[in-house]
């Protein structure tokens, strides 16, 4: 049992390192100032919110990434969402987000108040280093000031003496910020902008009940139309075909026998047989076929029924272009 928990032991505190990893903060990519980002982003809806006609077609086709999306975004506002005119922003605590990108950016996010409905706006920035340059020589050169007017840190000197500038005074590095902000020097650069509408998640089940409701009735709708169309292909054949089955069961009629031209003299009448020879259509013995032939040829080699019948000889021999030749004659068996 002791060597069962000795086991388990470093198991479980290996799983418990890796859930407080997880829980723990996640470091931002940069450093940021989180009121200059919330301002920078309430200046992006102020300048592309109300965007219209050739402006917005210009910024569109000349602007920059996020400028186009910005426009667009909203545009698709007032058409899909209906969200109406705009009333303010909402950036407490609990609504505006920070969180970092997969592309060591800043993700930033802030609501707006629109008559009917809440848009989010979703920027991403990324660092500018030109600011961070600046903003060390603009550092620099206040820690000079503190030292020659005798205090002890540039943040002494900004809280005692910068007081009426207007900026922020917390901090020597809160106040740079400001200040450089203020002269269009920008320390984030905007790369993408993303414009939603809020729903509820009410609303959202109900959209999701009418789009599923669409879907299956389009499905349906289409294997019904083939069911019936699958129902009609067994006129086709009639169609097509026409009347063939009353055609197949008509008699054919018999084909007249084709004219044979002979180069023999035609032969006198055959007389009757006698009673007793096999009528058309009855089974003939190999005996019976022979008399028959037999007596065929001695009426046709012979004339008349009478005693001093002239024999009549077989016609002259006459060439023919058939190249059939008679080699010999056998009897099948």
């Amino acid at each position: 049992m002791r060597n069962m928990k000795k086991k388990i032991l470093p198991f479980l505190l290996f799983l418990l390192c890796f859930v407080m990893s997880g829980c723990a903060e996640e470091e931002p990519a940069f450093e940021y100032n989180k009121d200059i980002m919330i301002n920078m982003s309430k200046s992006i809806v102020q300048n592309y919110g109300s965007v219209t006609g050739m402006q917005a077609d210009y910024i569109i086709e000349e602007g920059e990434d996020y400028e186009k999306q910005a426009v667009k975004g909203f545009q698709q506002l007032e058409k899909t969402d209906k969200v109406g005119s705009f009333v303010g922003f909402d950036t407490s605590d609990d609504v505006v987000k920070f969180e970092n990108g997969a592309k060591g950016n800043i993700l930033c996010t802030i609501r707006c108040k629109y008559e009917n409905r809440d848009v989010d706006v979703k920027i991403s920035y990324t660092e500018n280093k030109l600011f961070n340059i600046q903003k060390e020589q603009v550092l620099s050169e206040l820690e000079q000031a503190a030292m020659m007017s005798g205090f002890a840190s540039a943040d002494d000197y900004v809280k005692n003496n910068l007081g009426s500038t207007g900026y922020s005074t917390e901090s020597a590095s809160k106040f740079v910020d400001e200040y450089l902000v203020a002269n269009n020097v920008i320390p984030y650069k905007a790369d993408e902008c993303e414009v939603t509408a809020v729903y509820s998640t009410s609303e959202l089940l109900i959209n999701g009940a009418k789009n599923m409701g669409v879907g299956m009735g389009v499905v349906f709708a289409v294997l019904i139309f083939i069911a019936f169309i699958i129902s009609l292909l067994k006129f086709v054949p009639r169609i097509l075909g026409g009347n063939k089955k009353e055609q197949a069961k008509a008699p054919a009629a018999p084909a007249a026998p084709a004219a044979k031209t002979s180069m023999l003299p035609s032969a006198p009448d055959v007389p009757a047989f006698a009673e007793g020879t096999p009528a058309v259509g009855e089974e003939v013995s190999d005996g019976e076929l022979i008399a028959v032939i037999t007596a065929a040829l001695h009426a046709y080699l012979s004339e008349g029924n009478t005693g001093n019948a002239a024999v009549v000889h077989p016609p002259a021999y006459t060439e023919s272009n058939d190249k059939l030749v008679v080699r010999s004659i056998r009897r099948v068996r």
